[in-house]
């Protein structure tokens, strides 16, 4: 769709959606797959047309794919940006409802919160609060003064449930860097509809399990959103004892029904059914570096992550998600991550605003990049989510402030304007939701800036993204140096899925360091159901597990080289930005494989 805003540099309201940090506290994450809806509660905005939209007819035409009638936003369109400094779009909407007495309910609490993508709770809505060195405990007494209950902490940033009327209060005390909604961690697969998943035929594994080497005496943790239905496999498709752990604010393993940790426990039992399994899963960032503290003192020796937090970092190997791996891998941890499956939803270039309006060019006639919402079937009653995250690489000064929209034809559905002013960092998030199917399109503004940025654009859902650049799409933490990243390619083959994720990283790093197959057998999804990197990384994480059994003296960064020289492919010196070194293998026999014994060649994974 060729969507040309005519209007120049007009300011942006604050309205729905969310942004999240990189370095002191650069946190969140969610859920998602390639062809599948993203079931994690995303922080951000959350904009309804349902009454509308679910009116009409379910066999109303179907728009035709990828129009091109230019767009035009009427002068005036966009009102005047405002909100509260410091706090994400979603937060700030609601905090000014609150100072307006719209919010004298718990239900208009709740009804609001949910209008903004928040998780509520009893009247009080869920926040991360970024704290500067020293000022913890000062702005957790402040919060408990002001009615908040602290759930969680980690290093400088706390989780706490707070009335909306605290939320301006606490952005504007000292000691406060920024507030924003905690997102929750996207799994790197869709959900779909005594099995061994088909990849493991393609390892090698044979003769290292006829050796007796599975896994015997090394800890492997899956680090998930939800492990539902685990007990029903165990001994049968999981090991027969597992230890159970879960981080999140209410304690249930489950993740609220979400199987997807389960599935991936399956894959690494496939490969190291002799390992000792710790199942921990968490609903934020904060639980999330709890839990790897409570890893590390469980001597751990193996991670197996596959989720991803988009918009926590600018994607260049730094961040908070990041130094969480970095700390593990400091620990003896062999982190494995999935890469992403945003090959086919991801976009990044340089600001470009050729005729002077504020707004991106895409190209040179072209400043709408549209996505396509289509129902399957004239039946299909399905309810459309778009995740949208825009960030750009300004993760220091904080002073570069850009707006991202949501259009359909000239009208904003949503919109994400947090206030970049040297407080909040450089994220803008969408979350909106509709039963109307059609043609949307994503717009950047440029609010205030200095100087000529780059942008980069990550929808979570595959909707046929019109301008998509598949490189630079690792999802974090997948771009951090201490990771042991994991694309997906066909069974048997060297094909990546169109899907994968795929370097380099902003840093010029190359990844994914190897591939691994995906659509897999489970019990959890079924024949072949198993889709995306998520399915791919556990293969690697059991191989991590037997090369730690077979040498127990190899650091994470050998055991990474290792398994790079041993891949079937390009080879470790020649590995590229889709594949990295090749497909996951093990070698003839234990006492054959490579183990690198100058760590230097370890390093060469790490560094462009």
């Amino acid at each position: 769709m060729k969507s040309r805003i005519v209007i120049a540099a007009l300011l942006c309201a604050v309205l729905f959606t969310s942004a999240y940090p990189l370095q002191a506290a650069h946190l969140s994450p969610f859920h998602q797959g390639p062809q599948g809806e993203p079931v994690a509660s995303q922080q951000g905005a959350l904009q309804h047309d349902l009454n509308d939209a679910l009116g009409r007819p379910a066999a109303e035409a179907a728009p035709s794919w990828g129009a091109t009638s230019e767009e035009h936003v009427p002068l005036g369109a966009i009102p005047a940006k405002s909100g509260v400094p410091g706090l994400d779009s979603g937060l700030s909407k609601l905090s000014t409802l609150s100072a307006q007495g719209e919010l004298r309910t718990l239900a208009s609490i709740e009804e609001a919160g949910k209008a903004q993508g928040l998780t509520v709770k009893d009247g009080r809505v869920r926040v991360a609060i970024a704290v500067e060195d020293g000022a913890l405990d000062t702005i957790r007494s402040l919060a408990a003064s002001l009615g908040g209950t602290i759930e969680a902490s980690y290093e400088s940033t706390l989780q706490s449930v707070v009335p909306p009327s605290a939320l301006a209060l606490l952005s504007d005390a000292p000691g406060v860097r920024f507030i924003y909604s905690p997102p929750a961690p996207i799994t790197l697969g869709p959900p779909q509809a005594g099995q061994v998943s088909e990849g493991v035929q393609w390892m090698g594994l044979e003769p290292w399990q006829r050796a007796g080497m599975q896994g015997q005496g090394i800890k492997i943790a899956i680090t998930d959103t939800g492990f539902d239905a685990y007990w029903n496999l165990l001994g049968t498709e999981l090991p027969r004892d597992v230890i159970i752990k879960s981080f999140r604010a209410d304690g249930d393993i489950t993740g609220n029904g979400d199987a997807h940790g389960t599935a991936v426990a399956e894959i690494v039992y496939d490969v190291a059914p002799e390992a000792i399994f710790y199942l921990v899963n968490f609903s934020t960032e904060v639980e999330l570096g709890n839990a790897v503290d409570y890893l590390i003192q469980q001597n751990v020796h193996v991670i197996s992550s596959s989720v991803g937090w988009p918009g926590t970092a600018y994607g260049d190997g730094r961040g908070s998600v990041s130094d969480i791996v970095q700390k593990a891998e400091a620990a003896g941890i062999v982190w494995v991550q999935a890469a992403g499956n945003f090959g086919n939803t991801h976009w990044t270039g340089y600001f470009n605003d050729p005729d002077g309006n504020g707004f991106h060019s895409y190209t040179a006639t072209d400043e709408g990049n549209t996505i396509f919402l289509r129902r399957l079937t004239p039946n299909d009653e399905r309810v459309f989510r778009v995740d949208v995250f825009l960030t750009w690489d300004d993760w220091t000064t904080f002073s570069e402030d850009f707006d991202l929209f949501l259009f359909r034809g000239e009208s904003v559905v949503a919109q994400s304007t947090a206030f970049q002013n040297g407080k909040f960092p450089p994220v803008e998030h969408i979350v909106y939701t509709t039963a109307a199917q059609g043609d949307y399109w994503i717009a950047i503004q440029r609010f205030r800036a200095t100087r000529r940025v780059k942008l980069d654009i990550l929808v979570t859902v595959d909707y046929n993204l019109e301008h998509k650049v598949p490189g630079e799409s690792i999802v974090i933490p997948g771009d951090a140096p201490a990771a042991l990243t994991v694309g997906a390619v066909e069974d048997g083959t060297l094909n990546p899925r169109i899907y994968s994720s795929q370097g380099p990283t902003k840093a010029g790093v190359i990844k994914p360091d190897m591939v691994a197959p995906d659509q897999v057998t489970t019990f959890t999804y079924g024949p072949q159901g198993f889709t995306g990197t998520s399915a791919s990384a556990p293969y690697v994480a059991g191989a991590a597990a037997l090369l730690k059994q077979a040498k127990p003296s190899l650091k994470p960064a050998e055991i990474r080289a290792a398994l790079a020289m041993n891949a079937q492919g390009p080879g470790f010196s020649q590995r590229n930005n889709a594949v990295g070194a090749g497909r996951v293998f093990m070698g003839d026999v234990p006492g054959r494989v490579f183990f690198p014994m100058v760590p230097k060649q370890a390093q060469l994974i790490a560094e462009p």
